[in-house]
């Protein structure tokens, strides 16, 4: 009974590791050192002083790394880029300029301070999206929706639309103690 115990004791300690590793974990040969770490791999070699034979790192041909990143596109790259747009307007080509105390109004051309001839003129609907330019990606997009206290969802879509609709009523789950 106590041989059959013994046996079963062991294999149950060693169950999750492995008998051997079990063993050499618990039990060391006489006249070695128990606390010394275990290993044979190229630093344990050195180490035990044994004699090591490793192949050199030797430097790769050509050039392996990547060039630079692309700088990042200042304000004025970006306003030089959009005076080609809609809203853009043109670059200063010399005009004249604003001398110091001068006065300017809002819709009069320069020497008619009469308001009956006055520059009028209609904004677009939109710009022109040029984020692509500057490495902005769309991902997938997708429908917001933002649930409304009266019962109704505002669906905000991915291309800018928005809309309303009734909510969904969803059913309870059936709760397991009835």
């Amino acid at each position: 009974m106590r041989k059959a115990a013994l046996v079963g004791l062991c294999l149950v300690l060693s169950g999750c590791s492995g008998f051997g590793k079990f063993v050499s974990d618990t039990a060391t040969l006489p006249g070695e050192n128990p606390n010394a770490p275990s290993g044979d791999n190229l630093n344990m070699r050195r180490v035990h002083g044994y004699s090591t034979a490793e192949t050199p790192l030797l430097p790769a041909g050509g050039d392996i790394w990547p060039g630079p990143p692309a700088p990042l596109p200042t304000l004025e790259d970006v306003e030089k880029d959009r005076a080609g747009t809609i809203l853009g307007g043109v670059p200063n080509s010399g005009g004249k300029q604003l001398q110091d105390g001068g006065e300017m109004s809002v819709g009069e051309p320069d020497g008619m301070p009469d308001t009956s001839q006055s520059i009028t003129g209609k904004l677009p609907d939109a710009e022109p999206d040029a984020a692509a330019k500057y490495g902005a990606q769309r991902g997938s997009a997708s429908t917001i929706e933002i649930p409304n206290g009266d019962g109704t969802v505002t669906l905000i879509h991915p291309d800018g639309s928005v809309s309303t609709t009734q909510a969904k009523k969803s059913e309870a789950p059936a709760t397991p103690w009835h």
